[in-house]
This record gives structure tokens, C-alpha cells and sequence, in this order.
């Protein structure tokens, strides 16, 4: 059996799923049946399982999600509730972030949006992909404060490489003109290299009305329309009053 200076060795070399393996197997008599390659054949196997799964309780803790918890597998057809199963079905699959589309989730208070997009998201996590979450405001004071700091060009590539990042409560407010213009620079450098879910309750239409820099508005919108796939998410009543961990 693999003696404790071994051991040592594995753990030194960040090995501790094979080193767990090894300890595992001396309270058991299991390794009198096996070979030597099939020995060494599980303990790489417990190795990669490992490490996949503190990779995605990574992505996970990360990835800040308002709804860590949320699944696709709980969300129900009530009555009074309107949600496109079919479409929703399809981007869990994840082709859409491997094609770099957006997702626009549009709906009043309480249809679920934020529900939805972090299902979404643990979905994407689940393919070890990067997410982030983010309301409009904290998008918002991340880079105001990485402007201030000199740090912009920093904080923009961070945002850049996220495959999957989540904007809640978009337009929930008009953008101020300094706010148009770093929206403006992130959307144009993520165009088509990475996947945003924009949460809103306002249809894109609107949105160019709460822009006063029009022309911005105009690339803003244009770029993420034209490369989205959105749904409308309607309910006669509040989802809150029967999911309290519903958006």
C-alpha cells in the first residue's frame, strides 16, 4: 500500500484526490482484486472528479447569483403564469454561450426573471463556464469606482471574459450620460465574444427613450437585439406569493 512519505508527496503536488484515494483504500480490502493499473486507473478518476467538483462550487461562489439555489427543474406552468418552456428548455442546453447570443428575460415584478437567469446561470456553471451577477446599480458603481481609481481598463477586461454575465433590473432607472457611454463600451466589447442575460421589465423598444445620448442608445440597443433571444415572463399575481425564493 502507498506508504505515508507518498502521501505526503501527492498532497505537496496538489494530488489530494489521488492521496484521499489511497488512504480511502487502506480501510479496505478491495485492493487485493485490483491491478496495479486499474489502481492507478481510479485514483486519477477521483482525482478529476475532485477537482471538477471544487471548480464548479467555485464558478458557484463566484459567480454572486441573487438566487443561488434556483433550478430550472422548479420552475412550474401555474395558472395566470406565462413562460416559454420550449425556449427556456433550449438555453439550458447552453448552445447560446457557445455561440456568444445574449438573452433578454423580460417581465413585470414578480414574474421570476432573476429566477430564471440564475437557473440559467447554476445551468452554465454546471459547464464550468464563468458567470457573473450583477443589478444594473452594482455594474454601475464597479466601474464609476474603477474609473476613479484608474483602474477601468482592469475592471472592463474582468467583465469582458466573463462568458456569462447577468444584469438585473436593467432600465429599471434612466441611465445617466456617463453611465450610457460605459454601457456602451462594455456591450460593444462583449458583442459577440461573450453571452449577458439582461433582466428587465421594460421591452427593448423602450429602452432607447431612456437614453438621452441617442446615438449610444441606438448602437447599444442594435447590438443587443440583434444577437438575443428573448421571452416574456407574465403572471396575474406575484410569483413571491407562491415561491418565496422566486425573484
Amino acid at each position: 500500500m502507498i506508504d505515508i512519505e507518498t502521501l505526503t508527496r501527492l498532497k505537496m503536488m496538489r494530488l489530494s484526490g489521488m492521496a484521499e484515494y489511497f488512504e480511502n483504500l487502506a480501510d479496505t480490502t478491495a485492493t487485493a482484486t485490483l491491478s496495479g493499473p486499474e489502481l492507478v486507473k481510479q485514483a486519477v478518476d477521483w482525482e478529476y472528479e475532485r477537482r471538477r467538483d471544487s471548480k464548479l462550487h467555485r464558478l458557484r461562489r463566484q459567480a454572486g447569483l441573487a438566487q443561488p439555489g434556483a433550478d430550472l427543474a422548479d420552475l412550474k406552468a401555474m395558472p395566470g403564469r406565462s413562460v416559454d418552456s420550449e425556449l427556456i428548455a433550449r438555453l439550458a442546453i447552453g448552445s447560446y454561450l457557445v455561440k456568444r447570443q445574449d438573452v433578454i428575460l423580460q417581465g413585470p415584478t414578480g414574474a421570476g426573471k432573476t429566477y430564471v437567469a440564475c437557473a440559467l446561470a447554476n445551468k452554465a456553471c454546471q459547464q464550468y463556464r464563468k458567470v457573473l451577477y450583477l443589478s444594473a446599480d452594482e455594474l454601475f458603481d464597479r466601474i464609476t469606482i474603477a474609473e476613479r481609481t484608474g483602474d477601468k481598463k482592469r475592471c472592463l477586461d474582468t467583465l469582458v471574459k466573463v462568458e456569462l454575465l447577468i444584469i438585473d433590473d436593467w432600465f429599471l432607472t434612466p441611465p445617466t450620460r456617463p453611465q450610457v457611454q460605459q454601457l456602451h463600451t462594455l456591450i460593444d466589447r462583449r458583442h459577440k465574444t461573450a453571452s449577458t442575460i439582461y433582466c428587465t421589465q421594460l421591452p427593448p423598444g423602450q429602452w432607447h427613450d431612456r437614453m438621452e445620448e441617442k446615438i449610444l442608445a441606438d448602437a447599444i440597443v442594435d447590438r443587443i437585439t440583434t444577437n438575443a433571444h428573448a421571452t416574456v415572463l407574465d403572471c396575474d399575481d406575484s410569483m413571491r406569493k407562491h415561491f418565496t425564493h422566486l425573484e
